[in-house]
Parts: structure tokens; C-alpha cells; sequence
């Protein structure tokens, strides 16, 4: 235990325990980027291990060219995908009502529904400022009201400068022509492991995590635990 204690501290746990980091905590988990590498390298997954490495890297390197390229032609201050959205946001924000309360906290009317926004604390009621790290309409309208720009209030992490700092990197190719060429007769002959594969189809489904299984929830006496096929409850 000791030995465990100290190697846990040694490896700085406030950047990957989520009870001891320090930065901004996420409002909605999925595992949407998970899903999307699975599904980018699904050509590589059922090779064998130095065939699916090297497809791994190519398509890697080819996409950090594709993008590192794509960063020449942005003159905008955030990325094409986050600028759309902003512009989009600014947009809607034209058809609210802003209320000042000080210097730095404003009531915004959007229709029947007001939302407070601190711009000194990058906070909106409506939580979307806070989950997304992007202007939401309210707080552009009370961006606007004091005559500011809606950028200067976006997460450094969505401008461009970031964005090329990103895809900057170059991932050399690996040479192939002096490496060392194995040969059988030398007797370094490795066997495959004497195990015997299992009766029947083999799964080839993702496996669901943590975070995505829930229990179900019977439509016949709202008890979560089972559906209403297997539903034993006596109902009145």
C-alpha cells in the first residue's frame, strides 16, 4: 500500500482524477469521440498488430496534413465550424431585450423567459455559455449592449491561433528499407499460443460502457428493473 500511495501522488492524479481537477468540469458526458475513433479505424481493427499500427499512422499523418493545410486559408478569428455558430447566435440575439444591472450583470428577455448573465464570470442561466464555451444569445446580446466584441468572450481553446498550434506537428514517415529482415532459419521462431477458441459466434458488437447502461423502466408499474414482459407487479 505505501508503494501504491506514492506512485498515485507521483503522478499528478489532479490531471486525470476527476475529483482533484482544477479546470472546467463538463455538463453532458457521452462517448461520442470514442465512437467516432472506432468507427475511423474499423478497416485496421481486425489486422494484425504491426499492420494495424502502421494503418493507424497513416491515416493519422494523412489527417494532420489535410488540416494542417486547411489552417492556411482561415482569416477568421475562431474556426470555421465555431465561427458559423457564433455568427448564428449573434444573429438570434438581435431580437432581445437587455436590462442592465450593473456594470457587469444584465437581465436578458427572450420572449417570456429571462436569463441572468455575468460577462466578468462567463455565466448565462440558461447553462449553454457555461457547457459550451461559446457565447449563447443571451450573453451576446449583453455583449453587444456594452459595446464589446462577442470573441473576446469565447474559450481560447475554439480560436484559430489554437486551432494551427493543434496541426503544426509532423509525424515522419517510418523507413522501412534498413530495417532488420527476420529469418526463419536462425531458430527465433515465435509459436502462437496453444489456446483453444470458444464455442460460437464471436461478438463483434461494442460493449457498452458504464456510463451509457441504464436500467430499463417498466410502462406498466414504473419500476425500473425490468420491462413489462417480465412485469410481476400486482397493479389496483
Amino acid at each position: 500500500m505505501p508503494l501504491a500511495v506514492a506512485f498515485i501522488q507521483k503522478s499528478e492524479p489532479e490531471s486525470w482524477a476527476n475529483a482533484l481537477f482544477r479546470g472546467n468540469l463538463w455538463g453532458v458526458i457521452n462517448n461520442n469521440i470514442a465512437e467516432c475513433w472506432n468507427n475511423w479505424i474499423k478497416p485496421a481493427r481486425y489486422l494484425y498488430v504491426v499492420s494495424m499500427v502502421d494503418h493507424i499512422c497513416v491515416e493519422i499523418m494523412n489527417m494532420m496534413y489535410r488540416r494542417r493545410e486547411a489552417t492556411l486559408g482561415m482569416v477568421k478569428e475562431l474556426s470555421p465550424a465555431k465561427e458559423k455558430a457564433v455568427m448564428r447566435t449573434y444573429i438570434e440575439s438581435h431580437t432581445l431585450r437587455v436590462n442592465r444591472s450593473s456594470g457587469w450583470k444584465f437581465e436578458v428577455v427572450d420572449g417570456d423567459k429571462t436569463c441572468a448573465v455575468g460577462l466578468n464570470e462567463w455565466t448565462c442561466s440558461c447553462r449553454s455559455w457555461q457547457i459550451h464555451m461559446l457565447s449563447c444569445k443571451h450573453a451576446c446580446a449583453a455583449i453587444e449592449s456594452k459595446s464589446m466584441s462577442v470573441y473576446a468572450f469565447c474559450d481560447k481553446f475554439f480560436k484559430t491561433d489554437m486551432y494551427c498550434q493543434t496541426y503544426k506537428g509532423i509525424i515522419n514517415l517510418i523507413p522501412t528499407f534498413d530495417m532488420y529482415e527476420f529469418n526463419g532459419d536462425e531458430g527465433y521462431v515465435i509459436n502462437s499460443p496453444d489456446v483453444c477458441s470458444q464455442p460460437g459466434r464471436r461478438r463483434t458488437q461494442r460493449i457498452p460502457s458504464q456510463i451509457q447502461s441504464r436500467l430499463s423502466k417498466c410502462s406498466r408499474c414504473r419500476v425500473r428493473g425490468h420491462n413489462r414482459r417480465s412485469c410481476k407487479e400486482a397493479i389496483n
